[in-house]
């Protein structure tokens, strides 16, 4: 995994933006929702997904939070790891290896077995929870 100096020239300064953050936040409980409605068996790879779209989508808000953009995958990832010590070395590795299994289903048609979900879904919830509980704290 990438260092966040190394992705200095895929980061934009923004202002702060804690309007669309709570925005994302709201969209996160929603997708999680969605998400956790699938029957898992059928559809492990669509909830894969929908689990790395939640935890996307609350690094984004805590970037919008702290002033920055951007559109690397791999940069939210690098972000997270620099700024975020609340996250340890597992769940930052948990993530990043979802952000790669997320990348070989959208651009392999890689099939996602129910197994999976099994073993690492208590760790992405609880990797979700306490993104949202950071968010929140911060608007």
């Amino acid at each position: 995994m990438k260092s966040w100096e190394e992705f200095k020239d895929s980061v934009n300064e923004v202002s702060p933006d804690t309007e669309m953050a709570g925005s994302i936040l709201r969209m996160m409980t929603v997708r999680l929702a969605a998400t956790k409605s699938l029957d898992k068996r059928k559809f492990a790879s669509i909830v894969t997904e929908g689990y790395y779209e939640v935890i996307k989508e609350g690094i984004t808000a805590l970037m919008a939070i702290g002033g920055y953009k951007t559109l690397s995958h791999e940069a939210l990832v690098a972000y997270l790891k620099e700024f975020y010590n609340e996250f340890s070395e597992q769940e930052i590795r948990s993530i990043d290896q979802l952000r790669q299994l997320r990348n070989k289903i959208v651009y392999k048609g890689f099939f996602v077995q129910e197994d999976y979900i099994k073993r690492n879904e208590k760790l992405l919830e609880e990797i979700i929870g306490k993104m949202k509980r950071l968010i929140a704290k911060k608007l």
